[in-house]
């Protein structure tokens, strides 16, 4: 026993020697097979995105070796001849950079999946912001969401940006849910030189154009003034007609934006045409206002309350008193339990506010509801 404990004893004050090893931790695998022989990388994680995306340029924080294997977990490194057979060249910076574009990242089971959880949610987060069901003008829930994409036989591609795969699934949508869902359309305001009846042409007749307000306002003299002196220094610039300016506000498919966005900018560049998003994705909603945000109102009169039609009681009784919302049964209740309109009302109850229902919940700009103090 006592020679057993002095071993032990010995062993536990021994020196750690440097290891002659070189281990890699934390470690991103990106494979690529050329020519029948495989090779591969040893990448930090996180950065081969980064860089395929231009937003890493530095190869030093990408790579965590230049060395190019053809194992990496077992370390056995490539020989020169396939290197050269398969690359055309020994220059290892250059044939990272090749692998690093044209291979495949390895990743475990768990991180796949975290990874399509994520890149799933931020679909459907981008595709209930701008569609809306066609016939109510309402926006829809992440839940209706996921049931369309399910309807198309929508599937996410791990090598995609969100945002593309969103609109590559709302073009599917449209066409094959035409009478359920739709793109939402935008509010914008369009200011022109009245002479310029062209613009108003072109609203109402390509754009299809719902015109929600029509102001005109007369420019100042000084203005007037500035501009002439301009047009008389530039003579082949020809003489501005100045003088009353038409505001229109309008509802209209984004699918235009691009061409208003020429006409305002290039067009009719110089000649007193502006043009501004006042609602990027507008919904229907009882009372708001023409910017798109909800009216503040508190609690509904009695009488309101007495001569409003009746609601059909729901089945279980389901009610939610922050929201003032029922629900027919405890599965819709805790959905909407982790909603964001749910959290935003319990944030307004705090602070002794009447809460807001989903439409005007879903009128607020994204800045509002993040930035929200109660004031």
């Amino acid at each position: 026993n006592l020679a057993h404990r002095s071993r032990e004893l010995s062993t536990a004050m021994a020196l750690k020697q440097p290891v002659g090893q070189k281990r890699l931790t934390n470690v991103a695998v990106v494979r690529m097979k050329s020519h029948g022989i495989r090779f591969e990388i040893a990448c930090y994680k996180n950065k081969v995105l980064n860089w395929r995306e231009g937003i890493e340029k530095d190869l030093n924080e990408v790579l965590q070796t230049e060395t190019v294997f053809t194992n990496v977990s077992k370390a056995v490194i490539a020989k020169e001849k396939d290197l050269q057979k398969a690359f055309g060249t020994l220059d290892l910076p250059e044939i990272c950079k090749k692998i690093l574009k044209d291979g495949d990242v390895q990743v475990s089971d768990k991180e796949r999946e975290v990874h399509m959880e994520s890149l799933f949610k931020d679909i459907v987060q981008i595709l209930a912001e701008r569609l809306v069901h066609t016939e109510t003008g309402r926006q829809l829930t992440p839940v209706a969401t996921e049931s369309a994409l399910k309807s198309i036989g929508f599937s996410v591609q791990p090598d995609q940006p969100a945002k593309k795969q969103a609109l590559k699934a709302m073009e599917e949508i449209q066409k094959k849910l035409s009478g359920s869902f739709s793109r939402a359309k935008m509010r914008v305001r369009m200011t022109f030189p009245d002479h310029l009846e062209e613009i108003h042409q072109y609203l109402l007749e390509d754009c299809s154009a719902t015109i929600e307000k029509s102001e005109v306002a007369t420019t100042e003299p000084s203005t007037l003034e500035d501009e002439n002196d301009k047009s008389k220094a530039n003579a082949t610039t020809p003489p501005k007609r100045t003088g009353t300016l038409r505001s229109l506000t309008f509802v209209c498919d984004p699918s235009h934006y691009r061409e208003l966005d020429r006409l305002a900018t290039k067009v009719h560049a110089g000649e007193n045409v502006s043009l501004h998003v006042v609602t990027q994705n507008v919904v229907s909603a009882t009372t708001t206002g023409l910017e798109g945000y909800p009216e503040e109102r508190g609690p509904a009169p009695a009488t309101a309350t007495r001569n409003a039609a009746p609601k059909p009681a729901p089945k279980k009784g389901m009610k939610c008193s922050s929201c003032m919302a029922d629900f027919e049964d405890a599965g819709d209740y805790r959905s909407h339990c982790r909603s964001e309109w749910h959290n935003f009302n319990l944030k307004r109850k705090v602070k002794g506010l009447s809460p807001l229902s989903e439409d005007d919940f879903a009128e607020l700009d994204l800045d509002l509801r993040e930035g929200f103090r109660g004031d």
